[in-house]
């Protein structure tokens, strides 16, 4: 039933998200239900878990109900239209927010169990289709097979061996553990392999009993190698920042200035300033109190309420019609455990209405285009366990992560994981354009028709950067053109303009 359903909607040149398709194969009747959802919603591009919400209990009858209303509000949505649900032709449609309500497990072990189950699940089906790993079997049969078999499993450590350094995986699915071995110059042990990860495992079993079954080929979940991404059907540009740290002295009020007099058109690329309909922010809206050693010494605002009511103002010099859309940051004030929450109700009154909050991560649509908008903390784990891996190259990172198919996978870093029963950070479905923020530098790279977009701070070189030996790149104002995304990279810090992004190979 699950292919008859997306087949379905495969014809109607729809894409469902995993949550909706859930819902839907849930229902007594689904494909009467995805019927009456795409009566009911004509013109939409994204099937999303509210548009199917309505519809689960009583499907309407062929035709849909006729009135032309759109979906009434997900349940527990208590922040209106700026907290993720479409306005009425404003262009934005919500696909998925990572973060979601916690489950009702009895102790942490049991949360985190929970956790990685869905994640082994939700990643797994990105592997067990492929030709490339026939003969699959699960792990506890591993003992009664032979010759050449297949393994879709979740990487729990990496050892060296003592002699001959081979690469010795354990590996885990539902059904058991196991060790497997890497010959050390082997192709599959050239790329680094990192904790709490999803594999395909191609092994040929030994003959002798004791002996460890040999990695031939690994696989991951991984982006296919070509993909034609969505585009927006009416000319739309979208400027994408990060890392505002409202608050702190360092704060660039002067480079912000001429970001805004760029917005209105009374600077430089005016004809650029006319297409701007959104504003994208990936993070750090307000620098926070007690983030890091001494902080208090780098605040100009020490209360952060009055850091969020100064960032409202910041956002209200923004010409009227551009529609924001942000998401916090390990510097905003809400649970640090990643996906986090959206802002609270009492600090969204603070930002004009133009602005909506979502979850860190979040995948949404601007005119059509799907953008997954993350932070980045797992930057900060990521780039110590990867060789050569550097924050002056942050979209290196984001290959790996969607290669990964995972924001974040490695339990017990710098990067703190919610004990959610959904996996938030698994990035499905894929974007037309990922972007990052926290690295305070910048990057852009076109990689298997992906836009991937590390955006530019506008916070000066802090004390605490220079002690960790990090470099911002400061005031990048990236414009991307929705229709040919095409990247202007217009440079407030007094520096030259910059045309992106490069291909990268694969």
């Amino acid at each position: 039933m699950r292919e008859q359903i997306l087949a379905f909607f495969q014809a109607q040149n729809l894409l469902v998200v995993p949550e909706a398709l859930d819902l839907i194969l849930a229902s007594p009747a689904p494909l009467e239900v995805s019927r009456t959802v795409v009566h009911a919603h004509k013109g939409i591009l994204f099937i999303t878990p509210d548009l199917v919400t309505p519809h689960l209990s009583s499907p309407a009858p062929e035709g849909g109900n006729g009135n032309g209303e759109g979906p009434p509000a997900p349940a527990g949505d208590l922040l209106g239209p700026r907290a993720g649900r479409s306005g009425p032709g404003d262009g934005f449609q919500l696909l998925r927010q990572g973060y979601g309500e916690p489950g009702v497990s009895a102790t942490p072990l049991e949360a985190y169990t929970e956790l990685f189950r869905d994640r082994f699940r939700s990643l797994s089906r990105f592997l067990r289709g492929r030709p490339d790993l026939a003969d699959q079997v699960p792990v506890k049969e591993l003992p009664r097979a032979s010759g050449d078999v297949s393994l879709v499993v979740m990487l729990r450590d990496v050892e060296t061996s003592a002699k001959q350094h081979h690469l010795i995986l354990t590996v885990e699915d539902e059904s058991g553990t196991a060790r497997v071995l890497v010959p050390k110059d082997s192709r599959p042990s050239k790329v680094p392999f990192l904790p709490d990860e999803a594999l395909g495992l191609r092994v040929h079993l030994p003959r002798e009993p004791g002996g460890l079954p040999l990695v031939r080929e690994v696989l991951r979940p991984d982006t296919p190698a070509t993909r034609e991404p969505h585009r927006s059907s009416r000319p739309s540009r979208v400027l994408f920042l990060s890392d505002t740290h409202i608050g702190s002295r360092m704060f660039l009020e002067d480079a912000w200035g001429e970001l805004m007099d760029f917005l209105r058109g009374s600077s430089v690329r005016p004809d650029l300033a006319r297409e701007i309909r959104h504003v994208v922010i990936a993070g750090d809206l307000v620098d926070g109190i007690g983030i890091y050693p001494r902080q208090e010494n780098d605040l100009a605002i020490p209360d952060v309420v009055e850091q969020y009511a100064e960032l409202g103002r910041r956002l209200r010099e923004m010409p009227s019609g551009v529609q924001v859309v942000a998401v916090p940051g390990n510097h905003d004030a809400v649970c640090p455990a990643e996906p986090q929450p959206p802002l609270s109700p009492e600090l969204l009154r603070l930002l004009p209405p133009s602005v909506r909050i979502l979850g860190n991560p979040s995948t949404f649509s601007l005119e059509g285009v799907v953008i997954e908008a993350y932070h980045g903390r797992s930057f900060d784990d990521l780039i110590p366990s990867l060789p050569g891996a550097r924050y002056e190259r942050p979209t290196e990172v984001m290959r790996r992560m969607l290669l990964m198919r995972h924001l974040s996978p490695s339990y017990g870093g710098k990067t703190p994981l919610a004990p959610l029963p959904h996996d938030g950070l698994v990035m499905d479905p894929l974007p037309d354009i990922f972007v990052t923020g926290h690295t305070h530098t910048y990057g852009v790279e076109r990689w298997r028709g992906i836009l991937l977009l590390n955006a530019s701070t506008w916070l000066a070189e802090t004390e605490y950067q220079r002690m960790r030996n990090v470099k911002p790149v400061p005031a990048r104002a990236a414009v991307v053109n929705l229709e040919s995304y095409a990247v202007d990279a217009l440079d407030f810090s007094g520096g030259p303009a910059e045309k992106g992004p490069p291909e990268a190979a694969g």
